[in-house]
This record gives structure tokens, C-alpha cells and sequence, in this order.
């Protein structure tokens, strides 16, 4: 209960950090105000500890889109492949599916929120960000050369932070973690709570790529 806690805390104090970080007047150009940034980002994702033990940890990939709405403020847009392992357990394989096979968990996020950047000098531009998401869970069994999925949808909040640095003009390297707290609900087709017993689900999701800064 005493991390759970932690963990909402932490959202809560990176969106409040947000004016902080915006309070000084950017030094890059117009900023975001009338422009778009595209990337893509590949990494890695860390998951609680009781599904850790279930499927372990796994990797990532993202694409994101970000509309300017002044020179330091923005909405970002995500789409995400949350890709953990095969369960490790079993018996609760035989008891989901009716036969000894594999369970793999993979969830997929659609994800909106305001962002904020603060621009350091020409190249550094740290971000934080946050918002609501929609969160597919699949529970994809395997068996030969075919593959059926028990899918979940449901909803969650997340909080992230960032950094871009400008390699030219118009591209950038792309550094950003979030934290994804999930209600995954407690219906016992869901694959989460079959093989957790837990209503909630939390994601620590790591990754970095490119984007290319428009207009």
C-alpha cells in the first residue's frame, strides 16, 4: 500500500513540477508554438513486482506526435507496443487455456496529455508530461504456427519525462521514461488478473529514439 502510494504521488508531483520547469522564457527559437514534432522511440519496459514474476519484464517501441500550442506548452499523442514475456507459471497456463501452453503479455496504448519543454541553450530541451491513455491487454496464446488472444481493454493515467537535444535543424534525439498506472479490472477472463489477482496494473516504460521537429 506504502509504494502504491508513492508511485501516485510521484505522478502527481510531476505534473505539478511542470510550471517550474516552463518558468523561465525558452531560448529556442518560437519553441513548439506552430509546430509538430514526429518520432519514434524503441526501449525497454519494466512491470510490477507480482507480474514480473509472471511474465518478467520486456521491450517497447512507440510512436508519438506533438502539436505546439504556445512556444512551451503542447499535446502529445502516443501510440505504444508493450511487449512482456511468456508466463512463467505453469500450472496457471493449463488452468487458462486447458492445455499446457504458452500465455505471452502484450498490451497496447493509445495515450493523450500536455506536455511541457523547457529549452535549455540551443541543444537541451528537457519535457514532462502527462495524461490519460486506453489500454488494450492481450493474453496471446500460441500453439504451433498459430496464435489466438484473449483481449482486455481498459483504461489508466501516466505520467513521463523527457529530454530532447538537436542534432540539426530539425532532428532530434529522443530520450523519455513514464510510469502507467492501469485499472485492469478484476474480470477473470482478463489475463492480469487471472495470473496476478491484482485490479491495477503499473508500467515503467523507458525508451529512445528520433524526431523531427516541422514547421
Amino acid at each position: 500500500m506504502l509504494l502504491l502510494m508513492n508511485r501516485r504521488l510521484s505522478i502527481c508531483l510531476l505534473l505539478a513540477a511542470a510550471p517550474l520547469v516552463v518558468a523561465a522564457p525558452g531560448t529556442h527559437g518560437q519553441g513548439l508554438k506552430g509546430r509538430e514534432i514526429l518520432g519514434l522511440r524503441v526501449g525497454g519496459v519494466l512491470s510490477s513486482d507480482l507480474l514480473r514474476d509472471k511474465f518478467g519484464d520486456g521491450s517497447e517501441i512507440e510512436i508519438h506526435f506533438i502539436e505546439g500550442l504556445n512556444p512551451w506548452l503542447g499535446i502529445n499523442i502516443a501510440l505504444s507496443s508493450h511487449n512482456l514475456g511468456k508466463s512463467k507459471d505453469r500450472d496457471k497456463n493449463i488452468e487458462y487455456t486447458g492445455l499446457d501452453r504458452p500465455v505471452k503479455l502484450q498490451i497496447f496504448s493509445v495515450t493523450a496529455a500536455v506536455l511541457a519543454v523547457k529549452h535549455i541553450g540551443d541543444r537541451f530541451s528537457p519535457t514532462i508530461e502527462g495524461g490519460f491513455g486506453l489500454y488494450t491487454i492481450n493474453g496471446v496464446i500460441q500453439e504451433g504456427l498459430y496464435e489466438g488472444s484473449i483481449t482486455d481493454n481498459q483504461t489508466g493515467i501516466y505520467g513521463g519525462v523527457g529530454l530532447l537535444y538537436r542534432v540539426t535543424r530539425s532532428l532530434f534525439i529522443n530520450a523519455n521514461a513514464k510510469y502507467h498506472y492501469i485499472f485492469s479490472g478484476d474480470d477473470r477472463r482478463s489475463t492480469v488478473y487471472f495470473y496476478t489477482g491484482e485490479e491495477r496494473l503499473s508500467l515503467y516504460q523507458i525508451a529512445v529514439g528520433v524526431a523531427i521537429y516541422t514547421g
